[in-house]
């Protein structure tokens, strides 16, 4: 069972841009970093891990315009998402 959560921000709330600007950069720094490692793997077959990729974005826009722990944390949940996805190919 998956649980999800939703929160809606209508567009006239006072911190409607902030918070649409920080999720269009952590939107932005998440595909980066997703490209970047599924790249190396497809042509290298090895897999970039969360301290490797957080050592090559630390200098890129995306990342310096967050929080470094937000940042971070986006690296590491995609870290996470990727392990996921090599276990489910195992057992499959």
């Amino acid at each position: 069972m998956l649980l999800s959560e939703r929160h809606v921000i209508n567009p006239n709330h006072k911190n409607y841009k902030e918070i649409d600007n920080l999720a269009f950069l952590s939107k932005n720094l998440y595909n980066v970093a997703n490209y970047i490692i599924r790249q190396e793997f497809i042509n290298n077959h090895k897999y970039l891990k969360y301290n490797a990729i957080q050592k090559q974005l630390q200098n890129q826009i995306d990342y310096k315009a967050l929080l470094s722990k937000v940042s971070q944390q986006i690296l590491i949940i995609l870290d996470k998402n990727w392990q996921g996805f090599f276990e489910a190919t195992k057992s499959y």
